[in-house]
Formats: structure tokens, sequence, C-alpha cells
């Protein structure tokens, strides 16, 4: 629900948000009655005219109520049919009859057990209302619009009732203390003491059903912003009753106006602030105490950097007071801000332990980026998003230890003068780069394993340069030696694969005392056809996701290839007859080469050999 929008920030101006909630039609008191025998107030008593709403009409004894809804029913189905909407008929004799039901519901003295007529009688209306809405007439819809406004009042002010009545707090006892925090007139203090019994008991199971009941069926209605104001109004109120026992309502107005601002500035921001805070931070710094003492966890880091950011914002916002409760609250939270600093230090211990111990025994697929890969780049992607409260935390833990915070040495082309944070954060990398070079040699294939090397530092070099504080932190001599290691990689997989394919179509051993050696040369073509269908079949379910990389790998294949292979074919293809036997030799024309090669590396299982015939 939309929450009250009326309350001030300053001493005096609070005092006029409590006078600004009281609501007149909720000014009677709660204390007076039970919840279950409710005085309504005169104003929804007298809020429609009699003589609008049939005050004439006697009431029957012995009147079926589902009967009428049943009229109201087949009255509001039968005027939805009329074709002509000019003029409506004649509202029938049973609305007379409903009219005085629902005054004498809403008129008694005490509230039903069982409102269900007023609820059902509302859903009608809505219908009623929905349908004569057609017709030009307006004093039927009127009289239909008044009913509902009725029966609305009369549910507002019992969910008013309710929220009152059902939330009555004991009223604690009062003990008094002296406080030398204070500088009222009065020395001594008056504090609540917290009851035995439970102060906030909550509402009863009872009046959250008639409460949601009502809800629903003045929302239905388009009473939502009754609703809410009635909500509204009444939380406030029991807000301002809280604040009354912890000695709000201490001074009045006008014993305020006679005081000095500095008074005012200086001892209502120490006094209430924290008096009104100090038992809610302790649990706070008791729970965020608990949270520490657990073992490290690196998915844990993320809820401890958030908790560290909010006890230092807490500590920075009482860090300025002369209270000796604050320089108390100020150690209480530096303690525990230190041990959630140390946990988050001991977290990339774990991370590090982490990526040390995968020690995964399956390749990944195609040779596609490893899992750990995208877990490690994405953590600390996400773990840079509070990259001045790491920095700050590992600063002091490297002041504190005096030693490295990792247990990895830094690479050689990491700057020795970057931050102890920077520090870490390459360290991790290294063993990343360590774990994925175990973990390429679970390829058999020296291709395949360069594709996993250089899928996974691509996807890397990408990460660090996404992220603008990570690369900032690694440096440039780290991003050019990753892209000089993916180079690297690139070569050794065209080394591996399409040189020794191009072996096959070398010119040696081909001329034979100045003629074409035609069996040596159908050897050539022969063992061509085969490596290339055994490269396209064994690659074809690889993967380079990287579709700029993908491109590269593609393109060099071509240009080394497809050169090679068509002036080949262009220098000897006229040395086989034409039409006999030709496709059993040059099964492939350089155009259909150049197609399979764009086919590689998106990880297709099987993918159809076209070609192209002389």
């Amino acid at each position: 629900m939309e929450k009250h929008s009326g309350k001030s920030g300053s001493f005096i101006g609070r005092h006029r948000w409590r006078s600004n909630l009281e609501s007149p039609r909720s000014s009677f008191s709660h204390k007076s009655h039970h919840h279950k025998s409710r005085v309504l107030p005169d104003t929804l008593i007298h809020s429609e005219s009699s003589d609008d709403l049939n005050d004439s009409i006697p009431l029957p004894d012995d009147v079926d109520h589902n009967q009428i809804l049943a009229h109201l029913d087949a009255f509001a189905h039968q005027i939805s049919n009329i074709e002509d909407k000019t003029t409506p008929p004649e509202l029938p004799d049973v609305i007379d009859t409903f009219s005085a039901i629902i005054k004498s519901k809403t008129r008694k003295s005490t509230v039903d057990e069982d409102n269900t007529f007023l609820y059902e009688s509302v859903h009608r209306l809505c219908k009623l209302k929905t349908a004569l809405a057609e017709f030009s007439n307006m004093s039927q819809l009127d009289k239909i619009g008044k009913l509902l406004r009725q029966i609305m009042k009369f549910m507002e002010e019992e969910l008013r009732a309710l929220l009152v009545d059902s939330h009555v707090s004991p009223e604690p006892k009062l003990k008094v203390i002296s406080s030398k925090h204070f500088s009222f007139k009065s020395e001594r203090c008056p504090i609540p003491e917290p009851s035995k019994e439970e102060d906030y008991p909550g509402f009863s199971e009872e009046d959250i059903s008639k409460m949601n009941k009502i809800v629903k069926t003045m929302m239905s209605a388009g009473y939502k912003n009754e609703c809410s104001n009635a909500y509204s109004i009444a939380r406030g109120n029991a807000l301002y009753e809280q604040l009354k026992r912890l000695n709000f309502e201490k001074l009045n107005a006008e014993e305020v106006q006679k005081l000095s601002w500095e008074w005012l500035e200086a001892d209502i921001t120490r006094g209430l602030f924290v008096n009104l805070i100090r038992s809610l931070i302790t649990s706070l710094l008791d729970y965020a105490a608990t949270v520490a003492m657990l073992k490290p966890s690196a998915e844990r880091l993320f809820k401890f950097l958030d908790m560290y950011e909010v006890l230092h914002g807490l500590k920075d916002a009482i860090n300025g007071e002369e209270h000796e409760s604050c320089n108390d609250l100020n150690s209480e939270i530096s303690s525990v801000i230190e041990r959630i600093a140390e946990g988050v230090v001991n977290m990339f211990g774990d991370l590090e332990k982490s990526i040390r111990h995968d020690a995964a025994k399956t390749p990944v697929p195609g040779g596609a980026v490893h899992p750990l890969t995208r877990y490690v780049l994405n953590y600390l992607r996400y773990a840079c998003d509070y990259v001045d409260t790491l920095e700050q935390i590992f600063q002091q833990s490297a002041k504190l230890n005096q030693l490295p915070t990792s247990s990895s040495s830094p690479p050689e082309d990491m700057d020795m003068e970057k931050s102890p944070l920077a520090a870490q954060i390459a360290s991790v990398m290294s063993l990343l780069d360590g774990n994925l070079a175990v973990k390429s040699t679970l390829y058999k294939d020296p291709s395949l394993r360069d594709i996993f090397l250089m899928n996974n530092g691509r996807y890397i070099l990408q990460k660090v340069k996404g992220s603008s504080e990570i690369k900032k932190m690694l440096g440039d001599n780290w991003c050019r030696r990753r892209s000089s290691e993916v180079r690297h990689y690139h070569k050794s997989y065209q080394r591996e694969t399409w040189a020794r394919l191009l072996q096959c179509i070398t010119q040696e051993g081909i001329l034979v005392n100045g003629k074409v050696n035609k069996k040596v040369l159908k050897e050539r073509f022969k063992n061509f056809n085969a490596m290339f269908d055994e490269i396209h079949k064994t690659q074809g379910p690889w993967v380079v996701s990287d579709e700029q990389l993908q491109s590269e790998l593609r393109a060099s294949i071509s240009a080394v290839v497809i050169p090679a292979y068509r002036s080949f074919v262009g220098r000897y293809k006229h040395h086989f007859e034409a039409g006999k036997n030709i496709d059993k030799y040059i099964k492939y024309q350089p155009e259909d080469i150049e197609a399979l090669i764009e086919t590689l590396f998106e990880g297709n299982h099987s993918t159809s050999m076209s070609r192209r015939r002389f």
C-alpha cells in the first residue's frame, strides 16, 4: 500500500505530522470497547440522505438475502442485454428492500460477525453500476452509487477499527534512571521497561482474514485510495505511540520554542538518535559478528561486502558525536568491521583454493570455454563492483600483516607498485592460467588443445578489457601478453592442421624426367581429399564461440589453403581426361573448400559435404 507522505524531518515538524495523522473518522477511543463490538462514528451513520436510501421502507423479519441477491443478478443481466440505451428500465421493488437491508447493516451500533451479505452486495452493485452507466439517465446510476459508497465508508471504518484495536500493545511500566547524556530540565528521564509479555503480539488470524476480505472488496470496487489512507493513518498513529513511549513528547512546541537552536541542534541530534538506535545497532552488530564467524566461502563474498559497506557507513554517520554511547558504538562497529574484512580476504584465499583443486578429468566438448573460466571471470567482474571497498580492505590487510595477501607470486609483467588488490587479482588469473594448461592436456589431439587454449585465452582477454577496473589493475602489459599467447595458439593450430594438409599438394615428386607422373598426381589428390574429409569430420563439432575469433580463424585458413589448392588444381587438372573419373581425384573445387571452411567451429556434428562437378 502507499506510504503516508506527510512526515517531516524536523523536531517541530514531527509533532505537526502527528496532528496531521489524526483523522475525524478515527477519533473515537479504542479503549472504550472491545473489537468484537465496535461503535461506528456518527459521520458514517448520517453519511447519506435518508430520502435517497428509502428511510421509510420497513425491513421484513423473514427477508431472504440470497433471494434478493439473485433478483439483483437477474436485473443486471436483463439490462446488460438491452440494445436501446436511451431509456433504462425502472428499478425493481427489490432495490428498495435491498437498500433497507444495507442501511440496517451499516447503521447498527455493533458490527455483525458475518458480513458476507455486504461483500456479495458490493459485487452486485458494481455489476449494476457498470450496466446502468451505458444509459443516458443518471438518476438510477446515482442511487446505486450512493448505496455502494455507503458500504465502502462502513468497510473503511471497519478496517480502521481492526487496525487500531487488534494491535494494542500492553502499556509498559516505567522505571526512572539517571542519565548524564540528557540536558533536559529534569535530570531523570523515564525509560519504558519491556513487559514480560510480548510487546508486539501481531494481528490474530481472524482479524487478518477480516482485513483481507475488506481490502480485496474495497479494491475490487475501485476504492484503493481510501483503503490505503486508512492503513497509512492507522500505522502512522501506531508509530507515533511507540515514539511517545520513548519520550518523543517530552517537550511540547511552546517549550521547544523557548530553547536556543544551539541546544536543539546539539542535544536532540545526539540524545534522540543515540538512544533510539542503540538497541537496533546492537542487534545488527550481533548478527554481523555471528555471520563473520562463518567458514570463509567464495560464494559469500558479496554479502560480506554489503555488510562491510553498511557498517562503515553507519560508523561514519555517528563518528562525529561526542556522546560516550557513540564512542562505545563506534568501538563495537570497528571490531565487527575488522572481522568482516578479515573474512573477505580469506574468501579470496578460498577462491584460489577452489581454482587450484579443480581437477576435472573430463574435457569440455569441442574445446569450448571451460565453466571454471566463466565462473572466475564473472566472479572477479562482480567483485570489482565493490572495487573501492576491496581496495580499502586489502590495503588495511597489507598494513596489518606486512605480508603478500596471496599465496601465489604475481606474474613477471605485473607492476610491483600496483595495489594489494591488483596483486590479488593477478594471482587469481595466474592460477587460472595454470589450471587451464593442465586441463588442455586432457585433449589428445594437439589441434583441439590449441583451440581450447585459444578459446579460453580470448574469453579472458575480452572479459578483462570489458571491465575498466580489472584492466586498470592488471595493466596494459598483461593484456599485450595475453593477446600474444592467443596468437601463438592460433599459429600452432594452423601449423598442426592446415600445414599438414598443404603437404599433400606439394610439387615435389610429381615431375619425373620433365613429365607428370600421373600415378603420383592421383595419389596426391586422393591424399588431399581424404585428409580434408577427416579434418572437416573431426573439427566440425569443435566450437569457437567468439565471433571475431571464429571469423579470424576461417579467414586465415582460407588465405593459406585456397590459393595453394586453386593453383594446384589449375596446373594439373588438364592431365585428367574430361568426364572420365575426374571427380574421383579432383573431388572439390576451390569454392567448395572455401564454403566448407566457413562451416567450421560452429559445433555442428554433421555437415553436408556438397561439391561442384566439372
